[in-house]
């Protein structure tokens, strides 16, 4: 689906789209807040016959989480991502996050420990392309 994770809000029970879509965005909202990530909404293509050309998918964010500083993104803490993904999860009871990783294994957020959080999404971030890398010092240079 995306090259980055996927965090979708699941409804443990009937909610209506604008519930879901406002819950995506407090949590959007709460990621956007870190240096270094980058969570927008996911949209799709419109249902044919519809007015407008790209329609939203309630309750679905792409996060993309960048390792390596450049000039203008600073470099993820990914504990804090950790943290605030376990911390809404906390604080919407009756609502779950579904984490779906670049090769399509989905996870279920309450059924990992903030560290293994952590080290999932460790693995999928990614620097940026055409960051020049910071030379390594070496004793007598």
């Amino acid at each position: 689906m995306a090259d980055g994770l996927i965090l979708q809000v699941v409804p443990d029970g009937p909610v209506s789209d604008e519930e879901l879509a406002e819950q995506a965005r407090h949590l959007k909202d709460h990621l956007n807040q870190l240096p270094g990530v980058e969570a927008t909404e996911v949209t799709g293509e419109a249902v044919p016959g519809a007015r407008d050309t790209v329609s939203y998918i309630f309750g679905l964010l792409a996060l993309a989480v960048f390792t390596v500083p450049t000039v203008k993104r600073a470099a993820a803490d990914l504990r804090h991502v950790a943290e605030v993904i376990k911390r809404y999860q906390e604080r919407n009871k009756g609502k779950r996050l579904r984490m779906t990783m670049p090769d399509g294994t989905e996870i279920d957020v309450r059924d990992v420990s903030e560290k293994t959080l952590t080290e999932l999404i460790r693995s999928v971030s990614v620097p940026r392309q055409g960051t020049a890398g910071v030379p390594e010092k070496v004793d007598g240079d």
